[in-house]
């Protein structure tokens, strides 16, 4: 993880000390996100908030298009309802076996690199208005889980998930400019899975998220 840190610096510096073309910003992302079952065994039951906040990164090669990237850390997952009898391993190299028919909570903790294409338009009035699709790439820093019933309780359970996880996003949204080249952002992002986030071969499931954007430009 820290290495992945430290590459991302090291490209973003090496941008900004090569480009002029190039804007930095914070934001916030509030969400609601969920796990998609991809298997028999397992249904979706219900959504889970989220939130997310770090760094973004943009390059226009052309005054209305634009490469993105950042580095977000974020908690999201979803409810999981198994049908069946199954066994989740803990931290503490123990295992809880829940019966039929329990939903499990899954808080995922990740850290975040995206990389996308962002559109806009040329500024009106001191509006811009955007389009922006992407990858979505994470590296799980953090699993813990919850059951109905006695169970778990914000247990532990980083064997119960993989560690890598993408998705493909797509949004759009409107800046505000609010003197010299400061806008402030606000959009909207849906993002979805493609990679099992889930461990148990028997069990699969991606994860899909909605996320509301707001942020600062310079």
């Amino acid at each position: 993880m820290k290495k992945c840190v430290l590459l991302m610096l090291m490209l973003s510096s090496a941008v900004l000390m090569a480009q002029s073309d190039l804007r930095l910003g914070v934001n916030l992302d509030p969400m609601a996100s969920w796990l998609s079952p991809k298997t028999n065994e397992i249904d979706k039951d219900g959504t889970r908030p989220g939130i997310a906040g770090g760094l973004t990164v943009e390059y226009y090669f052309h005054p209305n298009y634009g490469l993105t990237t950042g580095l977000n850390l974020g908690v999201q997952g979803g409810n999981v309802l198994y049908e069946q009898p199954v066994s989740i391993s803990t931290g503490d190299d123990t295992s809880v076996e829940l019966p039929a028919s329990t939903t499990v909570t899954y808080n995922l903790s990740y850290m975040t690199i995206p990389l996308g294409l962002k559109l806009k338009t040329n500024e009106i009035g001191y509006f811009t208005y955007f389009a922006h699709l992407g990858l979505t790439h994470q590296i799980n820093i953090g699993s813990r889980a919850s059951s109905s019933g006695n169970g778990l309780n914000k247990d532990n359970v980083p064997k119960e998930t993989n560690l890598l996880n993408m998705s493909y996003f797509f949004g759009g949204g409107v800046e505000y400019n609010i003197g010299g080249n400061t806008s402030l952002m606000a959009g909207i992002l849906f993002n979805n899975g493609f990679i099992d986030v889930l461990s148990n071969d028997d069990h699969k499931a991606v994860l899909n998220y909605l996320t509301i954007r707001v942020g600062v430009l310079f």
